[in-house]
Order: structure tokens, then sequence, then C-alpha cells
């Protein structure tokens, strides 16, 4: 992911390792994916694996086999984007792909393209993103909303960016 990998040659980490695996698998395979990856290497410390909800079947039980098996779980429902729209906009109901994507074309003021440099643009805004997407988890807390895939919209992508920023101090 292009976004990930512009944070860590921002803050300079070559000890983070950052393996896409591409998309169109299910969040099953993707947890099974950084499993065997974990498994393989006798010197990493942490493993995350980053997915959305999109159609997938399977999403809480690939969240909990994840967390169960110490790999962090980056998830985001309904997809990616809700993370970079949250740079510039809390937002508590859930929208598909298209309409963040249409809403995140209308934020940063230009058409947005899944593999642009967005980073750059947004990166300003982390903290409002951070703030926002703890404000949603707390709000589903708060209404008993227990199953990540009923958690719409969400996002635990703050978990893996405050992870990144602390390992560099």
């Amino acid at each position: 992911m292009k976004y990930f990998t512009a944070i860590k040659r921002e803050l300079r980490l070559p000890e983070v390792n950052i393996l896409p695996i591409g998309t169109g698998y299910s969040t099953g395979t993707l947890v099974d994916y950084a499993l065997s990856q974990c498994d393989a290497s006798d010197d990493l410390v942490e493993c995350w694996v980053v997915f959305d909800r999109d159609e997938h079947v399977g999403y809480n039980e690939a969240i909990e086999k994840g967390r169960a098996n110490n790999i962090n779980v980056a998830f985001s429902n309904e997809s990616f984007e809700l993370w970079y729209v949250l740079h510039f906009d809390y937002l508590q109901t859930a929208l598909g792909r298209d309409k963040l994507n249409e809403k995140l074309t209308k934020l940063i003021g230009r058409r947005y393209e899944k593999n642009m440099d967005i980073y750059s643009i947004i990166k300003d805004r982390e903290p409002e993103a951070i703030k926002n997407a703890k404000k949603l988890e707390k709000m589903h807390d708060a209404n008993g909303i227990n199953s990540f895939q009923n958690r719409a919209p969400s996002t635990t992508v703050f978990e893996l960016v405050e992870r990144l920023r602390k390992i560099k101090k």
C-alpha cells in the first residue's frame, strides 16, 4: 500500500517490512497469509494485517483469528477510504465504497484514484483522523455493537499508524 510505504519512508523505518499481496483476497486468506509470514520469521517483533470489509464473508472470524494468533488487525468497515475521509470529516453514517470515493474527491479537490499518492495530501490532518476514528469506536461501544461487521462505519487503521509513530520515538 502506497499509504503505509509513504509513512515508512517519512519516518525512516527501515526495520518495518510491508508485504502487499494484492487485492481481491478474502479476509481469511489475508490473515492466513500473515500467519504464515510471521511464523516463518524468527526476527519479527509484531505482525499486522490490513483489510477492509468489502463484500467478504467471514469478516468477524478473520479478525478474531488474527487476534487469537497475535496478529494485529487494522480493519476498515466498509473500505480503507473511510480512513482517508476521517482526515477531513467525522462520518457517523455508513457509506459504500463509491460514495466514500465521491466524498473523498470533493474533500481533496481532485479526482480520487485508488493508487494515487494521497499521503502527501492528508498527512497534516492525521491527528484529526485518529480523533475521528477513536470517536467512532467509542460510539459503537456505547451502542453495544460488538460485531465487527456491524460496526459501520469504523476503522482501526489508527492503531497501526499510532504504532508506527511510536516505533519512531
